[in-house]
Formats: structure tokens, sequence, C-alpha cells
């Protein structure tokens, strides 16, 4: 597949902005340049995150990624933790990544476009700032160390250099870094074994009622600090506990340990394997107009099936080996060899399966709901959080462990329906969501217009 330049078919579809008269007249994408696909797949995977994400707000943080740790560990629950685990768990993240790196692509092409010269640079490094400003408020003041604005942000910086490469070569890039956190998993997978291993044969001292050398008391209390992180303890158990029962200044304050434990020391991984290989793969799929529904059905039906048929037996696969090692560290870290892969395969086959229903233009108030929320998808993601900590905390309504995991889901539904419906809403009076225009507005440093000249009804996306 050849790779057409930075202003090919996709991109040349769009309106040719008009040439500004100074830098400042640079202004955020109107809503007839808006590319509804993007939106639909948007709105998709915010919803996405918090169908993964409730587990965490809800349960022990153990519940993610184990059905024993809490939320039900038979019947329907089971199978809604096994089909969230093949299906959806990394690829809604994956979806957004993606349309992130198309983002990119979009924002700075238009811009130039435009005739804003540097000022394109200056715009575009001032909207990474705030979007890191809002991550690091979400991390912090709004008790949610999963959120991945800020690590967004950081990756918006380092990959403007590359929004020109060409697609072939984002793509390739992308790839590698994906074989490469495949590599790391494989050597991270051989060094848990051996962890394992020696926490074994210190267990075999002790049960044999001898004494631990320093060495062996070390490695054993490594161990059970490793399972602590795949098996409720009493001491993690009372932690969590005591983070959703206090108010909220001391929430904030108990948790902040962790949640800068989990945005800094394990930020490094999540940028360079995670998000940046997505984002880049996003780029190029952009470029070669995948992510605009501009190519055929029959195209999209064909990338549905293709990742399907990958991703599906590579995702039992991996749930057989979480299954067969009781959800644990040796078990997740074997599963995590294939993972990137496998994860890649669903995103591709999700992706191919949403586009190929909007070009049948299948389920149109459905696509209308999520198009709207996609264009909100800043102030969705970030009130959902807000909804959840008020839900599941001491100082809101304190339901922290009360619902199992498919009472869960049906608040996510709840959620979801109702953001949609008052985006739709918003939307029709409203030219950004809250956020959103708040965001363009410290981004151009320029007070942007709310309000709709003539309120107007959404439509369903389109292919044109």
């Amino acid at each position: 597949m050849t790779s057409p330049s930075i202003t090919g078919p996709a991109l040349a579809a769009a309106p040719a902005a008009p040439v500004p008269d100074s830098p400042l007249s640079a202004s955020p994408v109107s809503g007839a340049d808006r590319i509804g696909s993007l939106d639909v797949l948007r709105g998709i995977a915010v919803f996405g995150i918090l169908l993964m994400n409730i587990s965490a707000f809800g349960l022990v943080w153990q519940a993610y990624g184990n059905p024993f740790a809490a939320g039900g560990s038979t019947g329907v629950n089971l199978l809604l933790f096994e089909i969230m685990n093949v299906g959806f768990e990394g690829t809604m993240r994956g979806i957004f990544s993606m349309l992130f790196g198309a983002g990119i692509v979009l924002m700075t092409v238009r811009m130039e476009r435009a005739g804003v010269g540097m000022a394109a640079a200056d715009i575009y490094f001032r909207r990474m700032a705030w979007l890191g400003l809002f991550g690091l408020i979400h991390w912090t003041l709004l008790l949610w160390p999963g959120e991945i604005l800020f690590a967004y942000a950081i990756c918006g910086f380092a990959l403007f250099v590359v929004r020109k490469v060409p697609a072939r070569w984002q793509l390739a890039i992308g790839i590698a870094l994906l074989a490469v956190a495949a590599v790391k998993m494989e050597l991270g997978y051989r060094g848990t074994l051996e962890d394992a291993g020696n926490a074994a044969q210190a267990q075999a001292v002790l049960a044999q009622g001898g004494t631990l050398n320093e060495g062996q008391r070390e490695t054993l209390d490594a161990w059970n600090e490793t399972l602590s992180e795949y098996v409720p303890t009493a001491e993690t158990d009372a932690m969590f506990t005591e983070w959703h029962s206090g108010s909220y200044v001391s929430s904030v304050l108990q948790q902040l340990p962790f949640s800068f434990e989990f945005q800094w020391v394990r930020a490094p991984f999540w940028l360079a394997f995670d998000m940046v290989p997505f984002m880049l793969i996003g780029m190029a799929l952009l470029k070669w107009d995948v992510l605009t529904a501009r190519r055929s059905t029959g195209f999209y039906a064909g990338m549905a099936a293709a990742g399907y048929a990958v991703g599906i037996p590579l995702g039992l696969y991996e749930l057989g080996l979480l299954q067969a090692g009781d959800y644990g560290p040796v078990a997740s870290a074997a599963a995590g060899r294939t993972y990137q892969f496998s994860r890649l395969a669903m995103v591709l086959g999700h992706l191919g399966l949403v586009l190929c229903v909007v070009r049948l233009g299948l389920f149109a108030m459905l696509q209308r709901g999520f198009a709207a929320a996609g264009q909100m998808a800043l102030t969705n993601y970030m009130t959902q959080t807000l909804i959840c900590i008020t839900l599941f905390y001491g100082f809101g309504f304190g339901l922290y462990g009360r619902f199992d995991r498919s009472q869960l889901y049906l608040i996510v539904a709840t959620i979801a329906a109702v953001q949609m419906i008052w985006s739709l809403a918003w939307l029709h009076h409203f030219r950004f969501g809250p956020l959103e225009w708040l965001w363009r507005t410290l981004t151009y440093w320029k007070w942007q217009p709310m309000a709709r000249a003539v309120p107007v009804h959404a439509a369903a996306p389109g292919h044109a």
C-alpha cells in the first residue's frame, strides 16, 4: 500500500480553510468540517473506556483483571468478565489513541492550510499543555489514577515532529514499538517465572520449619507485594475501603501517592509501548482514508473479519492462560506476551465493524447519539469520573463495593444513555461541549463563541 501525501484524498475532501489575516485568525474546527465517522468512533470509545474502568471505581482495583477479586466469579458475572477481557480490554483505549493521533494530523494540516505559519506550532503546543493540565486535575483532584489525558498530552508533544512522516513509516514505527513491547513482555514473563520460583523455594523453607536468610526474606516480601496487585489482601482491602469512606480531602490525600506512582512510575512504558504505537497507526489510517468511512463497505467488512479472525483466537488463548494461572502474576505475564497484537487485531476488527455500519447507515439514531457524545468526549470523559466518585465515594453516596459486575455494567449503560441524550440536547444549542469550549478558548487565548446562531438537529454521520 502506497502512502498518499499528507494532503491526499482524505484531507482534500474537506473544505479548504480561508487564509487568515493574522495568526490570531486561526480558529477551532467548524461543525461543517467535522468528520462524522471520527465522532462516532470517539463516542463509542469514551463509553467503552468507562465500561472497562467502572470496576476500578466500584470494586477493589484487582477486580479489573481478576474476577475472583470482587464483583462475582460465577454465572453471568464471570461470563461478562470473560467477554470484556477478550473483546474490550485495551481496545477502547487503543481506538481512543488512534483517534488522538488522527486528530493531530487533522488539526495541524488544517492550520497549515490556513497559512498561519509558525503560529501553528504555538497553538498546537498550547493545546497539549492545557490538555495536560486537565489530566493533572483529573488524576489528583478528581481521584482517577488511571486517567489518560496527562499521558496523551506528553505523547502529543512528542508526536508533533512525526506528523508529516509518510503513513507507511508511521505504521511501521507503530508496529515496531508493539514488537518491542512484546519482547519486553517476554522478558518480563521470564523474570516473573524466576521470581515465582525463588518465592516458592523460600516458602518451602518456611514450611519445613527453617529460617530464611535476608535475601530469601526480601524475595518473599517482594513476591507477596506483587501478588497483592492481583489478589486482594486484608491490607489492600482496608486501603481501598479507607479511600472510599472518608471526606473528599482525605480521599485526595490518601490516594495521591498511588496516583503519582501510577502516572509517573508506570508512565514510560505506557507512553512508549501502549499509546504512541496506536497514535502512529491512527495517523497512518487517517491518511489512507480508513478512519473517514470513505473506503468501500466491502473493505470495512473484510477489515472486521480479518481483525476478529486474529484477535478473538488470541484473546481466548490469553484468557485460557489467565484461567489456568488463577489470574495471578505469572498468568498475567504469560498472557501479556501476545497482548499488544491481539489488542491491535481486535481494534481493527472493531473499527471495521463500526465503519461498515456507518457506511450502511444502520442504527442512525444510535449513531447520532455516539457522534454527539464523541464531539463532547472531553466533557463526557471527565463527567463520567465526577458521576462515579459521587456514586462510590463516602463524600457522595458511598456505594463502593455494593454492586456486582453485571450491576456496574447497567450503571455504565445508564450513564451512556444519559450522556448521549444530553450531548444531543447541548449541541442543538451550542457549538462545543463545556470543557471543549474551555479548552479551545484557552488554546487560542481568545474567547470562543459558544451559542449557535440557529439551533441545529444532529444528522446521522455520513461517509461522503
